[in-house]
């Protein structure tokens, strides 16, 4: 039997006065479970989906405030969340159809390519939006020719995501065109995940951290330029294309903001809401 995983698109695609971005949602953690509520449905001998992760190392905190949980359609009914349903047919699609996946992602990032150099703007990749998938391990077969990863088919786009593999020990040797930042994940399960010594092991190794936080606190981080005399950034202007992490002698902070309505498991520190907090997780 043959399964429509077909979307309108797989990459979302936000442009701005600089770069063009496409981003790849998928079905975070084990919503993918969820699927048969959305009328989605799958050969069960192909896949088990008590098996799939897809946010391997996902802790307490992020899990609670993932933008999959939140925003647009957060509370409609299963038939009527054509976000999630989209999501969970593009998990499927990549799952059990790859090669086509593969395709079709080719498909659109050569588009975008050609979008963004018609009207002379940079292109940034993330593919791991509301997952957190090693796609440098991602092999695939296009045209009869084999690729290790998306970025070797692609060498002059640049990729990114945010991660919460420990980079220096399984993530380190990433093509040079895939931008990998460490996600401060807090505590899980009521044990401190990552300490300021975990993060500056990362920063002084050139790795990135992000770091979630309430507005009042984002603010008050940014206009000290710097951080323990490590450089700290508005993330967003990062995404935007308009700050590059190349060529650092030493990591950067990259703050996000935890945005009104996002949910925050209080007991996880995922999430800096106050002074106290900095004060506690990043010194």
């Amino acid at each position: 039997m043959q399964y429509n995983y077909n979307t309108t698109n797989l990459l979302s695609k936000k442009i701005n006065e600089t770069t063009i971005v496409g981003t790849l949602y998928l079905a975070a953690q084990k919503n993918i479970m969820h699927a048969p509520m959305y009328g989605i449905e799958h050969d069960k001998n192909a896949l088990n989906l008590n098996k799939v992760n897809l946010c391997k190392n996902a802790t307490n905190g992020c899990v609670t405030a993932c933008i999959y949980h939140n925003g647009l359609f957060q509370n409609s009914h299963f038939s009527k969340n054509k976000i999630k349903q989209a999501r969970i047919k593009r998990t499927f699609k990549f799952l059990l159809q790859k090669e086509q996946f593969f395709e079709q992602l080719i498909k659109e990032i050569n588009a975008l390519k050609r979008k963004a150099k018609k009207e002379n703007l940079k292109l940034l990749i993330q593919l791991n939006k509301t997952s957190d998938i090693l796609w440098e391990k991602e092999n695939f077969k296009y045209k009869d020719v084999e690729y290790k990863n998306i970025m070797e088919y692609f060498d002059d786009v640049k990729f990114f995501d945010y991660t919460k593999y420990n980079i220096l020990k399984s993530r380190k040797k990433t093509p040079k065109n895939y931008t990998l930042i460490y996600s401060r994940a807090g505590l899980h399960k009521g044990k401190l995940v990552d300490s300021w010594e975990d993060l500056q092991n990362y920063l002084k190794s050139k790795i990135n951290i992000a770091i979630v936080c309430t507005n009042e606190i984002k603010e008050k981080l940014l206009s000290q330029k710097e951080h323990n005399d490590f450089s700290i950034i508005d993330a967003q202007e990062f995404e935007k294309g308009n700050i590059s992490l190349d060529n650092c002698i030493e990591g950067t902070i990259l703050i996000h903001e935890a945005k009104i309505g996002t949910n925050i498991n209080k007991n996880s520190a995922f999430v800096l809401e106050t002074t106290e907090d900095i004060q506690k997780y990043l010194y």
